[in-house]
């Protein structure tokens, strides 16, 4: 199937040094030699009801271009101590990422987990689950170690088979003591 390639803005509001390794790890798994068009944001940014880093974030994003995805991990570091369980905490945060959506036409994507009762989805007032068009879940079982993407929402389009995958370590360097380092990538 063809797709359309665009600029794709990481906003790893946790774990930025992570999120460096893991692109590292693809780039050497994939060994690839075309353009990665990518802009990571290591650093928390605050969409909650204060809405202090939107602008800001706009403004950073029309720096480097016009995004087709904005990927915002986690809900919950971008929160800023907002309420991810009362309307108004949840609803600031859906305003803010509308803010986000509307003013650069990109899809949106935030990653947010589940509640300790994985059953009930996640966590959070069902106001974001309300405004979200597409819920996907993530799992594993450790009995079988079968990992798998599942569709638990779809507004528009049918919803989609679930999706295997497996987690491949990839060894990117050294550390100063000459230790190797590594990195998880998912494999379809």
């Amino acid at each position: 199937r063809t797709v359309q390639q665009g600029l794709v803005v990481y906003v790893a509001t946790e774990g930025g040094y992570g999120v460096r390794n893991r692109l590292v790890a693809l780039r050497t798994r994939y060994s690839t030699e075309l353009p990665v068009n990518l802009v990571l944001v290591p650093c928390s940014v605050d969409l909650s009801g204060r809405g202090a880093d939107v602008q800001p974030l706009l403004d950073a994003i029309a720096d480097v271009g016009r995004p087709s995805l904005i990927i915002v991990d986690t809900l919950s570091r971008a929160l800023h101590g907002g309420d991810e369980n009362s309307s108004e905490g949840m609803g600031d945060f859906i305003k803010n990422a509308d803010r986000l959506r509307n003013a650069t036409g990109a899809h949106l994507m935030v990653l947010h987990h589940s509640g300790k009762n994985t059953e009930k989805g996640a966590r959070g007032h069902s106001s974001l689950r309300a405004a979200t068009d597409t819920e996907l879940e993530v799992i594993h079982d450790p009995k079988t170690g079968e990992r798998k993407i599942l569709v638990r929402k779809q507004r528009d389009i049918d919803a989609l088979s679930p999706i295997g995958f497996a987690i491949e370590s990839v060894e990117i360097g050294a550390d100063p003591e000459g230790m190797p380092v590594s990195a998880p990538i998912a494999i379809h």
